[in-house]
């Protein structure tokens, strides 16, 4: 295969130099701040220095509430009022005499809102499917591979039955309370495991928290963007290409002459993005290398790796090592292709880019099929102002002990201008909070690339 893309891209008459590339002005993405990265490269400084603890974890949930509660209890004061009565505890909440005067079908319109409790903690959502690691090693069976695609629903009964799969909490470092949603109008799956959270309601006679309102932090601020002019803003984001030499070789040969600029009359951005899901299997890293390095002689090019990608299973992902590839690709590195973390941050453009792992993990183990739901989870990292809300339940991340001022995944200040996510079903376009969200499609089964400017944010999807 490498010799046939060699001499394809050899012949074409419209390619540079190395030298030549070097030369023009591009966009340069791996310049600038990059707050993942910074905290890769001071790993040790967030080790914890007790050795034997086993609650690393417990201080990203804890951390991530002291930072979230006061937020959340001023936005309700401005929502509800300056009176709300605010439980500091969730095992402080009380039944009232209010609890045996609500009727399970009264409106929620007609309930005395004197009489309601207001306390914030952290969603934990108990599935019937989702693993259990305790259960795991208990039966020895830890560390197995999973197997199924869908952990919440796993025949026509249990979709039917979604409410009996599962049981939502509310927790704090006091401990738990199961939540009710008989009075709740909006949705309930747009709370996940991980989101710190204000709940108003009343205890009822089962000692469960009946849900009447939900409340999230104060909005961030939308700082303005100055960007200087360049020649080229433009990228192209190109996410999931699965690459497997028995299934989709042809596909990958139109994507190069495309990028290559010979099966399309339309110029493109010499700025390449890879979003995730580059591999099917490490078996075809030879197939990549030879992929990257016919790309190198007209684009420059951005990885941004994913869990299916050759390298660590813990968010942030550190970039894929070089080394794994050619030298001629090694040499070239920080020029022509750059490795970068999963995510990403642009700091230049304000612009968050992940392969899509986050999101995906929250769909994994829900009912959430369909589009809109997947555009109200992405408004939700917005609205909850957290990247990764499921890490560490069921999505991995490195057990940093790091204090709520230095956690990258948490939004604080200001939101970004943009947040692009990898690897969706299809193209997902969505404006929340002024911030821009866009979900990129699978390359492999849409063939579609999408070409944004990050000076205006306009986007032209390009069918292959």
């Amino acid at each position: 295969m490498a010799n046939i893309l060699e001499k394809f891209l050899n012949t074409t008459n419209n390619l540079k130099s190395f030298d030549d590339l070097n030369a023009t002005k591009v966009i340069g993405v791996n310049s600038g701040s990059n707050i993942f990265s910074d905290l890769i490269e001071h790993s040790d400084k967030y080790t914890s220095s007790n050795k034997g603890s086993m609650n690393q974890y417990f201080n990203i949930y804890n951390n991530r509430l002291n930072y979230f509660k006061p937020r959340i209890i001023n936005n309700a004061k401005s929502i509800f009022g300056s009176s709300i009565k605010v439980t500091s505890k969730v095992l402080d909440i009380q039944p009232t005499l209010l609890s045996q005067s609500i009727k399970l079908d009264q409106p929620k319109d007609s309930i005395n809102t004197k009489g309601l409790i207001f306390t914030v903690g952290t969603i934990y959502t108990e599935m019937k499917y989702k693993p259990d690691i305790l259960n795991q090693v208990s039966k020895d069976i830890y560390g197995m591979p999973e197997s199924p695609s869908h952990y919440t629903i796993q025949n026509d009964s249990d979709r039917a039955d979604f409410s009996q799969n599962s049981e939502m909490l509310l927790e704090d470092e006091s401990g738990r309370v199961v939540l009710k949603f008989d009075h709740f109008e909006a949705p309930k799956d747009i709370l996940v495991t991980g989101v710190v959270v204000g709940i108003r309601g009343f205890v009822d006679v089962d000692n469960c928290l009946q849900v009447l309102d939900c409340c999230y932090p104060e909005a961030l601020s939308n700082k303005d963007l100055k960007i200087e002019d360049d020649e080229d803003s433009k990228i192209l984001l190109i996410s999931g290409l699965n690459i497997d030499k028995d299934t989709n070789l042809p596909l990958l040969q139109k994507l190069q002459e495309f990028l290559a600029g010979v099966s399309k009359n339309t110029k493109v951005s010499r700025n390449v993005v890879f979003l995730g899901d580059s591999l099917t299997n490490y078996t075809n890293l030879n197939i990549m290398n030879d992929f990257l390095l016919t790309l190198i002689k007209s684009k420059t090019l951005t990885i941004i790796p994913s869990f299916n990608d050759p390298s660590d299973k813990a968010l942030p992902q550190r970039p894929i090592n070089m080394k794994l590839f050619e030298r001629k690709l090694q040499i070239n590195s920080n020029k022509l292709i750059c490795s970068e973390t999963n995510p990403f941050y642009l700091d230049k453009y304000r612009v968050i880019l992940e392969s899509g792992d986050s999101i995906n993990d929250i769909v994994k183990y829900g009912d959430y099929d369909g589009i809109e739901s997947r555009s109200e989870i992405l408004k939700g990292f917005i609205k909850w102002q957290n990247l990764v809300p499921t890490a560490p339940d069921t999505l991995n991340i490195m057990p940093f002990d790091i204090n709520e001022k230095q956690d990258p995944f948490v939004l604080k200040e200001s939101y970004p201008k943009s947040l692009i996510v990898g690897n969706q079903p299809e193209l997902i376009n969505i404006n929340y909070n002024n911030v821009q969200i866009l979900g990129i499609p699978i390359f492999s089964k849409t063939k579609q690339v999408v070409e944004l400017d990050l000076k205006t944010l306009d986007y032209e999807i390009i069918q292959l």
